[in-house]
């Protein structure tokens, strides 16, 4: 059956309910947007199923907000706890944020899941602001010319993951917005209680996650880290919802961010008050503000180079900057390191000088193309990538 990118939530709806398997799981984080997804199902009446994923090392509050909202919408819900697997999946890992670890992790789970029991279809909670997503989700659909981004067979594909046969995935929010997103779930009353933590991109649409996503850059990670993760980040993301604002910390180094910015010696007070430690000198910033798209970061993490974790962020800078399918190039003379990336209309280059433990960002891009950014944008991405406030931007 063929299906457009335009049809409403009627007809995808009525493509589900006269599939042969009309039985929908819902992947639940407990976030908004799959709990907006949710009751997207419940409300044009689907049957279906949540199951929630937990770990040792995540925040009670999306468990909470799970329980809370299936026992009102009448939905059933299976939480698992995948711990073991998790820390396997993750141990000794030093590239920092380890959530595509740990999503691959949760589908192979998903996909036994499903293998045992009787669903036809699956939901997952992306919305049109999960664009690295819908860029994956679109070269897929090329090759698959029956399928919309709404329903189709796509399912982590690049990570060599594939569905049962028969089952395909509803992403009934992929049209909608963030804001749209928070508009359908004030229309239907539905509030849901966020971490408050700053999610995995600091200054725009994000999702918020278990606190591993915090671990510094080239520090492998070990149940001691992740124990420390765990109560540094309770503790300010607790600061964080007392002051309406978002809060994290990246550990070892003590690293806070506060969105909005100014809460940082405040956040560290809370923590200090709380009986844990942090490292003031490493939260100062000497910063020299500029308008052009070039920096010098002052401090460079030695275990980037050790544990070759600055190709990774190297590799995050330029997704971030969304630039598709980049010629990419990193050259190595002991220890400096420089990596370029460019398109037609936007060039990237990063120095990475281990010896002076300084790293320089050039970025040039044409100013009509979808790559350009703000000022801002390009200053908080060195804050989020390299973390630190230890830099200048050039002229």
């Amino acid at each position: 059956m063929k299906y457009n990118n335009t049809q409403n939530s009627e007809e995808w709806s009525e493509i589900i309910k006269n599939s042969p398997n009309p039985r929908v799981i819902m992947m639940l984080s407990g976030g908004k947007d799959s709990i907006a997804a949710l009751c997207f199902l419940k409300k044009l009446g689907l049957d279906v199923t949540a199951i929630h994923f937990i770990h040792k090392w995540c925040s009670d509050i999306p468990t909470n907000e799970a329980k809370r909202i299936c026992q009102q919408l009448d939905i059933p819900l299976k939480i698992y706890d995948f711990t073991n697997e998790f820390y396997d999946s993750i141990s000794g890992f030093t590239d920092g944020r380890p959530c595509a670890l740990c999503k691959k992790n949760m589908y192979q789970i998903l996909i036994g899941y499903l293998n045992e029991n009787d669903y036809g279809w699956l939901c997952i909670g992306d919305t049109s602001n999960d664009r690295t997503t819908i860029m994956r989700m679109k070269s897929y659909i090329s090759e698959h010319p029956d399928e919309t981004l709404e329903c189709s067979t796509y399912f982590g594909s690049e990570m060599g993951l594939k569905l049962p046969d028969g089952v395909k995935v509803v992403r009934p929010l992929i049209a909608l917005t963030a804001d749209q997103t928070e508009q359908f779930l004030k229309s239907i009353y539905v509030s849901v209680n966020r971490i408050n933590s700053t999610g995995d991109k600091y200054f725009e649409y994000h999702r918020e996650g278990c606190f591993i996503q915090f671990a510094d850059m080239g520090v492998p990670l070990n149940k001691e880290l992740c124990d420390m993760l765990k109560e540094y980040n309770d503790t300010i993301t607790e600061f964080a919802r007392n002051k309406g604002i978002l809060a994290s910390i990246h550990m070892p180094s003590g690293f806070i961010v506060t969105i909005p910015k100014g809460y940082e010696n405040e956040a560290m007070e809370y923590l200090e008050e709380k009986g844990l430690a942090v490292d003031k000198e490493y939260n100062e910033s000497n910063k020299t503000k500029t308008f052009n798209y070039s920096a010098i970061v002052d401090t460079l993490n030695v275990c980037l180079l050790e544990t070759g974790a600055y190709r990774k962020l190297f590799s995050r800078f330029v997704e971030r900057l969304e630039l598709e399918a980049p010629y990419m190039q990193i050259i190595q003379a002991e220890k400096n390191i420089i990596c370029t990336a460019h398109t037609y209309n936007a060039e990237l280059k990063i120095v990475f000088d281990f010896v002076h433990q300084k790293s320089f960002i050039f970025y040039m891009c044409d100013l009509k193309s979808h790559c350009m950014k703000d000022y801002s944008f390009f200053e908080n991405l060195i804050i989020e990538l390299f973390r630190t406030r230890k830099y200048k931007l050039l002229s």
